[in-house]
Formats: structure tokens, sequence, C-alpha cells
């Protein structure tokens, strides 16, 4: 549910945007991600390394500005070390899907007529797909995004960017993803922020 609204609320405010903007540009996003360790109260995990895909819309608004809304995938294995009062720590791994769908700023700074310096801050929501060996269900987190990099204007409608890209589920009220142990006792309740770096590029096509 909690999904649902939050998607439909980015869908109907890009919409809003399309509606009000002069040019619209296809997004395609290819970047391999790096791996993120993290620690919670109960044990600590690693998502491992892995190619991201992507697409989205971005909007212009001028010459320098526009608004993007955006989808990323991330496939990978991970596992997690849950800790016991007793015996030893128990490691929990599988592959885990994660997902975001964004909303947000770009601001573009031509350095002459085919490239511009570029930065992006984004918000919306993230959610996991893990597998059953993790023990984990899946969950949905307000999550932030953002890239810096250079835009290529390899002709006047198709374009090549190079971007740092970081993106993040945001940690509220002990929220996260939860990597757990089930029943066993040894359950996360603190959630883990995570903090996921890409480095990668877009092929982009203005439509209008």
């Amino acid at each position: 549910m909690k999904k649902g609204f939050l998607l439909t609320s980015l869908f109907v405010m890009s919409i809003g945007i399309a509606w009000a903007q002069p040019t619209i540009t296809l997004l395609t996003f290819e970047s391999y991600t790096f791996s993120d360790q993290f620690d919670t109260e109960y044990g600590h995990g690693k998502i491992q390394d892995g190619f991201q895909w992507g697409a989205g819309l971005e909007f212009g608004l001028s010459e320098v500005m526009a608004v993007e809304l955006i989808y990323q995938n991330l496939k990978t294995d991970a596992y997690y070390d849950g800790y016991y009062d007793l015996g030893p720590s128990q490691r929990f791994s599988g592959n885990i899907g994660i997902n975001y769908v964004l909303v947000g700023g770009t601001r573009y700074a031509p350095l002459n007529d085919k490239i511009s310096g570029f930065g992006t801050f984004d918000l919306g929501v993230a959610w996991s797909n893990p597998e059953e060996s993790l023990q984990s269900e899946s969950v949905t987190k307000f999550a932030l995004g953002g890239r810096l990099g250079v835009r290529i204007m390899a002709s006047e409608k198709v374009s090549i960017r190079l971007h740092g890209q970081l993106l993040s589920p945001v940690q509220w009220a002990g929220g996260g993803f939860y990597f757990g142990t089930g029943g066993s006792g040894a359950g996360v309740t603190t959630g883990s922020t995570i903090y996921q770096f890409n480095l990668g590029g877009s092929l982009n096509y203005r439509l209008k």
C-alpha cells in the first residue's frame, strides 16, 4: 500500500511536469555499482557489486534546468551475519534486487556548445526483493539520490552522459532494509542505511 501510494504520487507529479514543459528526453542508465557493507545492532552484512540499469524521462525547463523521473534496478548477491548470545554467528546469503523510483532536478553548466557539466538531486522510493534464503521480507523506504557528471551532445537529439551517482534508502525511526534471521531470535530491529555508489553513463534521445 505504501509503495503504491508513493509511486502514484510520483507518477502524477511527472504528468503535471510533462504537461507544462517544452522538451522531453528519454534517458537510459547503465552503471557499475560498488559493494557496500553495513552494520546493525544484531550483526553485519554486505551487498555485493553488480550491474545497474534503468530508464527515465527528463523534462526540460530551460537550457540549464530540467526535472527528471527515473527508475533504476540492481540485482546482486548479499549476505548477513547474525550475532547470537551463545555460539557462533550464522550467515544468510542469497540474491537481492534493489529498486529505485525517483523524481528530482537537474542543473547543467555549459562548457561549450557540445559539453556541459551537470548535477542532479533526486528523492523518491526504494524497495527490496530478497531471496528467501536471506530470511528477509521486501520493504519499502524513502530514498535519496544524486549524480555529478558530464553531458556530451552527439547531435541535436542524441546525447551521452557520464556520471558518478550515490543512492541511499533513508533510515527513519529504525527503518531501512532488513536482513534478519526469521524466528531464530536474532532478527534485525534497528535497520541499516545503505549507501550505493556507482559509475556509469546514459544514452539519451530527445523526443520533443
